[in-house]
């Protein structure tokens, strides 16, 4: 392949020095000052053997195909099959007037980013729509306002369906005046002779649909679409509510959805169309301030609460949504089969689950009670099959540890993430929290990552009997529990010296746990035969690892400040005894503010 990248300021090294660049098949050009159209410039037959085109930090390009002044459009770009355009503060049109057929027929790839003059990407006609185009990625365009225009006459498009039957990835961020993906024109009759005109401004032209619109109408069809993500857009819906079962086919492919930061969103999916979604199998939403439901009720049939299935979704998280108050505002069951890793955490106003609604769901036919309109988020012995990976927050771990649920229910979970929120709200849902795991807890013999942060209230991690149950443990780490005094709380009466055994557990990291006086001060046998590494660092009453018999290694790293080499002292209660006596230990750890 033939490159060629240019750096310039002027558009007379071009245009004298140039001359074989017809050839060439990627090119790339970067801070061309005072140049308004330099790639016509560069090739006046409109770059037929161009494949890759890159442009960037520009800042007086204003189009990249003018057919008026330079070629037509016919000829221009015809095997093009990558576009990127970055940072060209006054580009206005990628192409003066809509595409012909063979214009960018070959395109596969676009990318724009900080065009912000741009108010849309390309304008098409109803017959062409880029056939071979996969991906599209618009970032930080403040102007953009759709993301492709089709034009035509009344008759032309009324019946027609608009399809980019190869598009696969779509990823659209920072587009605060985005309304719609492929938005229809119709043109006045009475300013049937104002193209050019229209060309500069298309809205003084065209009957755009309504502002509240939403982002893919019932004219566009998406039937390859497999992975769309959105950052700061304002729109207030994904999907047309009307639209028949047949164009939610259009999207039957998709199996990545992510959502970010968009306010206006009320809601994801309507009740009539999840059946449309059989292949998704990831599902984020983060952040967005102003999300209620999952599904609105849109569609659903009032007379049968309705049974959302979600056959391949393995993982949903759900961060920082403080409006969100159910899946589904009513009646409802929900099934995730293949869930692996569920993450829900600053959700405020719902809970993930309830232990009351277990025992109903064992309950039955005719014992059963009405189920409350107001449910969780999920029916745990639905969601939990699978399930290897859960995070929570505050409010649903004492949920977990305090409610009735079967022993079974948490059997295959592998990694267990912790989290408390410093908000008041939070941190007052877990203020009598003071033990993670108790002995009557939920078994967990197939956690393998155990992370705990930020509990303030929590003066012992778990139980020295649920403790015999992490046997499968490789990482453990605890962070910022102030209040913490042991990890490992003592039981009962010892009559016998009991013998705990984390046989897996290769890194233990204790950090900025100002009250921990010791791993145990129990009598056990405690043993570690895999451990590797310990960070101990901002715990100044720590004065030994364990009071009872301690199995180690012969040798562990233990670290006992942010940066800097291990120390080891012969054993581990002899290591720790040391650092106390100099106060190695007093310092905090690089995570100490954010607690």
């Amino acid at each position: 392949m033939r490159t060629l990248k240019l750096k310039f300021n002027s558009v007379s090294i071009c245009s004298k020095k140039l001359q074989g660049i017809k050839d060439v098949e990627y090119l790339c050009l970067d801070k061309s000052q005072d140049v308004k159209n330099v790639l016509f410039d560069l090739d006046r037959e409109g770059f037929l053997q161009l494949k890759h085109l890159h442009v960037q930090n520009n800042p007086d390009f204003m189009c990249i195909v003018d057919s008026k002044e330079r070629v037509p459009l016919d000829d221009a770009f015809p095997i093009l099959e990558s576009l990127n355009l970055y940072n060209l503060i006054k580009l206005e049109r990628i192409c003066q007037d809509r595409l012909s057929v063979q214009s960018f027929n070959e395109l596969k790839t676009i990318r724009v980013e900080l065009c912000d003059q741009l108010s849309n990407i390309f304008l098409l006609s109803a017959a062409k729509c880029l056939p071979r185009l996969e991906r599209i990625a618009v970032i930080n365009c403040r102007n953009i306002q759709e993301i492709f225009v089709v034009d035509g006459e009344y008759d032309a498009i009324d019946h027609q369906k608009i399809e980019f039957g190869q598009l696969s990835t779509l990823c659209l961020g920072s587009l605060p005046e985005l309304t719609s993906f492929c938005c229809e024109v119709k043109k006045n009759r009475q300013a049937q002779g104002m193209h050019e005109t229209c060309s500069n401004k298309i809205s003084s032209l065209e009957d755009k649909l309504d502002i509240s619109s939403p982002l893919f109408n019932e004219k566009v069809a998406l039937s390859n679409l497999e992975v769309l993500e959105m950052n700061k857009v304002n729109i207030e819906k994904i999907w047309h509510n009307q639209l028949p079962v047949a164009m939610f086919l259009c999207f039957q492919n998709l199996t990545r959805l992510i959502l970010r930061k968009c306010p206006k969103l009320k809601y994801i999916f309507s009740a009539s169309m999840l059946g449309s979604f059989e292949h998704l199998q990831h599902l984020e939403i983060r952040y967005c301030k102003g999300l209620q439901e999952i599904i609105s009720k849109e569609g659903a049939d009032d007379q049968v609460p309705p049974n959302f299935v979600f056959p391949q979704v393995t993982i949903l998280r759900l961060v920082g949504l403080p409006e969100l108050k159910c899946l589904y505002p009513g009646m409802h069951t929900s099934e995730w089969p293949a869930l692996k890793l569920l993450d829900v955490s600053a959700c405020d106003q719902v809970t993930v689950f309830d232990s009351e609604l277990f025992s109903f769901c064992e309950s039955s036919e005719e014992d059963k009670p009405d189920i409350p309109a107001q449910q969780p988020l999920f029916l745990p012995e639905k969601v939990f099959p699978n399930l290897e990976e859960l995070g929570l927050d505050g409010k649903d771990i004492r949920m977990i540890w305090h409610g009735d649920f079967p022993q079974h229910l948490f059997g295959g979970l592998k990694v267990l993430q912790l989290k408390f929120d410093a908000s008041a709200a939070v941190v007052s849902s877990c203020d009598n929290l003071l033990i993670l795991l108790p002995s009557s807890s939920v078994s967990f013999r197939n956690l393998k990552i155990l992370e705990v942060s930020g509990c303030k209230k929590l003066t012992n991690l778990v139980a020295s009997s649920a403790a015999q149950s992490l046997v499968a443990l490789v990482k453990m780490q605890v962070f910022g529990c102030r209040a913490m005094t042991q990890v490992v709380k003592s039981e009962g009466n010892q009559l016998a010296r009991e013998e705990i055994v984390f046989n897996k557990l290769k890194m233990l990291s204790l950090l900025d746990l100002d009250s921990l006086t010791s791993f145990c001060s129990g009598n056990y046998i405690f043993k570690f035969p895999s451990l590797e590494v310990l960070f101990v660092v901002g715990c100044p009453k720590m004065n030994i690892f364990t009071t009872g018999e301690l199995s180690t290694p012969p040798r562990v790293d233990v670290m006992y400040r942010n940066r800097g080499a291990p120390c080891w002292d012969g054993d581990l209660n002899t290591t720790i005894q040391q650092l106390h006596r100099v106060k190695l230990l007093d310092g905090s750890s690089s995570h100490s503010n954010t607690y």
